[in-house]
């Protein structure tokens, strides 16, 4: 195609429709990628500022161990026993995802364990404590009877506000009731871990309840997949292999518990013997 043949091409274009087409495709095109940009710049900053607050949708499991420093004195170690998982990556149905979030704005100090209730609630915690067998399923270590729970443990108290699964003995967990013996038997790792030895303490109050009362409620005619599991058992039983010890990683700490007396008033965490 020569020079002329181009000329004659330009001059028969319709540019009095060409011109408005091409602008409003060219003002469709940038008005779209600034609302794509604005809206992604928004969720980054969002999730910039929760990180910043310590809102994780992180997923922890970790186990609870009792170690010998003295005569009738014991160190609180935990340690994470699986790979750190986020909320979507436990749950695949986000109507679970949305449920477990709005659960954990519910927990405070005092009733650290996630309320779940209903058949959702059950659910919540079944694939939770399933994952936590499967992934243990595979251990070296010979199998033990541990109690689980889920917990989301109270933005007063943690800076990094997460879920928490815990994992503990339950004879472990038993003496935990006595918050005499927390108190003047228990030494931790770490000062600010304080608050793990009130989580556990509450803990193990609600399993007593729990024991004395399932144990009339509960029979054996309860059938799983048609019981809707309004009421159920926010702590339970697994078969798993964990390492029977653990080593600390720092001194044992002897807790000030007089320091923290009039933060837990204000909490409203009822301690009892």
């Amino acid at each position: 195609m020569d020079w002329y043949e181009w000329q004659h091409w330009f001059a028969a274009m319709e540019w009095s429709r060409l011109i408005p087409e091409l602008v409003g495709k060219a003002l469709g095109f940038s008005l779209g990628f600034i609302v794509s940009w604005y809206f992604l710049f928004r969720k980054r900053i969002r999730e910039l500022q929760r990180f910043q607050q310590g809102d994780t949708d992180d997923v922890l499991f970790q186990a609870h161990y009792l170690l010998p420093v003295a005569p009738s004195q014991v160190q609180l170690v935990f340690r994470n026993v699986t790979t750190k998982l986020t909320v979507n990556q436990l749950y695949d149905n986000p109507a679970a995802r949305e449920l477990l979030r709005g659960l954990t704005e519910q927990t405070t100090l005092n009733d650290p364990l996630l309320p779940t209730r209903g058949t959702l609630g059950f659910e919540l915690l079944n694939d939770a404590a399933g994952y936590a067998a499967g992934a243990l399923a595979t251990s070296p270590h010979p199998k033990e009877i541990w109690l689980f729970c889920m917990t989301c443990e109270d933005r007063l108290a943690v800076r990094r506000r997460c879920i928490r699964c815990f994992l503990i003995r339950q004879p472990d967990l038993e003496q935990f009731e006595d918050w005499q013996w927390v108190r003047k038997q228990v030494r931790v790792e770490k000062p600010w871990h304080w608050f793990r030895l009130v989580a556990l303490h509450r803990m193990a109050r609600v399993w007593q309840e729990e024991r004395s009362r399932f144990a009339r409620i509960e029979s054996d005619q309860a059938l799983p997949l048609v019981d809707d599991h309004f009421e159920h058992r926010r702590i339970v039983l697994l078969s798993v292999g964990l390492p029977t010890s653990e080593l600390p990683v720092a001194l044992p700490f002897a807790v000030d518990w007089s320091q923290h007396a009039a933060v837990l008033q204000d909490w409203k965490v009822k301690l009892e013997s």
